[in-house]
C-alpha cells in the first residue's frame, strides 16, 4: 500500500534566500537542534559548491521514544524507532531549485521518498513556495493503511515546524 504526500508550503522569504539557508552548512546543525526532536542528530553533511550553483545533501537522524508513539506502533513493533531521513536540494538557476527527500524507520518496513521543487510562490512578488510530491509505504498487513497516515500526518506537522524555523533563521543570519 501507499498514501500519497502531495504538500506546498510557502514562505515570507525569496527563493534565493531560502536556498542560500539549505546550502549553509550551519543552518541544518541549528535546525535540527530546534526542531528535530529529542535525540536528533546530523548524521551526515555534504554542502557541494557556492552560492547558486551550491547543493547540499543531509542525513538527520530522529528518535522517538516509545511513550511518544500511538499503540498502533507500538503494538507492531516495541520500543522507540529510529528514523533516518535524507534531505538533497540541486543548484539554484535563479528561478527554481529541485531536490529529493527520503525517510527509512530502522527496523520496521516502511518508507517515504518523493520529490521537492524550490521556486518563487505564483502571484507573490518576494515568496518562495516548496512544493512535495511523494508517498508513504508501509509493508505490515492490517495496520499499514494506518500508520502510512500517521507518518505522512507527523511529516506535514514537522515541515510546518521547519519552515517557521526557517524564516526566523533567514531573519537572523
Amino acid at each position: 500500500m501507499t498514501t500519497r504526500l502531495e504538500r506546498s508550503l510557502d514562505y515570507a522569504t525569496g527563493p534565493a534566500a531560502l536556498h542560500a539557508a539549505f546550502t549553509d552548512a550551519a543552518y541544518w546543525p541549528a535546525r535540527v537542534a530546534e526542531v528535530g526532536g529529542e535525540g536528533a542528530r546530523v548524521a551526515e553533511l555534504t554542502v557541494t559548491g557556492e552560492g547558486a550553483g551550491a547543493s547540499v545533501r543531509v542525513l538527520v537522524v530522529h528518535v522517538i521514544g516509545e511513550d511518544k508513539l500511538p499503540p498502533v506502533v507500538t503494538a507492531i513493533r516495541p520500543g522507540g524507532l529510529e528514523i533516518h531521513r535524507v534531505e538533497e536540494w540541486g543548484p539554484f538557476d535563479g528561478t527554481r531549485c529541485e531536490g529529493r527527500f527520503s525517510a527509512d524507520i530502522q527496523g520496521v518496513p516502511a518508507q517515504l521518498s518523493g520529490t521537492t521543487v524550490l521556486e518563487g510562490a505564483p502571484g507573490a512578488d518576494g515568496t518562495a513556495r516548496i512544493t512535495a510530491d511523494g508517498e508513504a509505504s508501509v509493508s505490515i498487513p492490517f495496520v499499514a493503511k494506518k500508520v502510512e497516515s500517521l507518518v505522512v500526518e507527523n511529516l506535514q506537522e514537522l515541515m510546518e515546524s521547519e519552515r517557521e524555523f526557517t524564516l526566523q533563521w533567514i531573519a537572523e543570519h
